[in-house]
């Protein structure tokens, strides 16, 4: 096989992302509950309420990559480990009388609702990484030995930690290394971790995706991926993992890649799923899971032939 190169995301493609959700929830559940002064059932009764509300209108919730500012790096309803951001969002704006006095008991403890949703976020996360091996989805390893055997390399660009997915790989006897340190040359497998891929510049350069309209003015993801030059990109998320890849292959950049790829998952929302298409601004393929990856990866090499 022709040496082909992968861009993948890392959570949401390569792991079940499920159970680090589930204990994200509870630490907010948690915090909403001291805050409140009320038990577990309640609060999370308020959590799932609040949740409910924020679905309604996804398109206004989601990732604010810099503090303060409106616009939305990726959206609630594409992204679960948006949801408790979402919710922060949802609380601060008070616009019912439930969310003003959640409000209140929250600023009474801490300094801003955005403080306390991303301290529940990033706390969980890194309990979580020193409680668990590994995550990874079913076959994981498997798809990654067959695409070592074949000649793939391959490149990931997460906002994760770096060590995360070096540590979870090495538990299966995979050496990966840090790309900021190694080059292609050096190592068939690396990584790019907090890669920025939720920074948006200054400008408002949008595309859109069947109505939905997603930033895609993103330097530091934009700057991995002229760097590496992939042959195929492959996410969970459109707004953060795919929607620069596809804007730069429309636009007919030389170090756009060939194709895209999404991974499907229960949650994916129908204006996702229905920007996957045979135009120049659509995702190239949908994969139920991983497993699918070496069909991909096949035809890619069939047609470089």
């Amino acid at each position: 096989m022709d040496s082909i190169h992968l861009v993948s995301d890392f959570d949401g493609v390569w792991t079940e992302p499920a159970r680090e959700y589930i204990a994200i929830q509870a630490k907010v559940v948690h915090e909403l509950s001291v805050a409140l002064g009320e038990s577990q059932e309640k609060a999370l009764a308020r959590y799932e309420d609040f949740s409910a509300a924020v679905m309604e209108s996804p398109e206004q919730y989601g990732w604010q990559a810099q503090s303060g500012d409106i616009r939305l790096s990726s959206f609630v309803d594409e992204d679960f480990f948006c949801m408790p951001s979402a919710i922060g969002q949802f609380i601060d704006h008070g616009d019912r009388l439930e969310a003003e006095i959640v409000k209140e008991a929250i600023l009474a403890r801490h300094e801003t609702i955005t403080a306390l949703m991303d301290h529940c976020f990033h706390s969980t996360c890194e309990e979580f990484r020193g409680e668990v091996d590994h995550d990874l989805t079913h076959g994981a390893e498997r798809v990654l030995q067959w695409l070592l055997d074949n000649g793939v390399r391959v490149t990931w660009v997460t906002n994760a930690p770096t060590s995360k997915i070096i540590d979870w790989f090495g538990h299966h006897g995979f050496q990966v290394a840090d790309a900021r340190k190694k080059t292609q040359d050096e190592a068939h497998l690396r990584v790019y971790g907090r890669a920025g891929k939720q920074w948006i510049g200054e400008s408002n350069q949008m595309m859109n995706f069947c109505g939905r309209k997603v930033l895609v003015d993103r330097p530091q993801y934009r700057e991995i991926l002229e760097r590496e030059r992939a042959d195929l990109v492959v996410g969970d998320v459109l707004s953060l993992d795919l929607a620069l890849p596809v804007y730069l292959k429309s636009r007919g950049e030389s170090f756009a890649p060939r194709e895209t790829a999404l991974v499907w998952r229960r949650e994916t929302p129908k204006w996702v799923m229905d920007s996957v298409g045979p135009g120049a601004g659509q995702i190239t393929h949908l994969i139920g899971h991983l497993t699918s990856l070496p069909r991909i990866v096949l035809g890619l090499a069939i047609l470089s032939r």
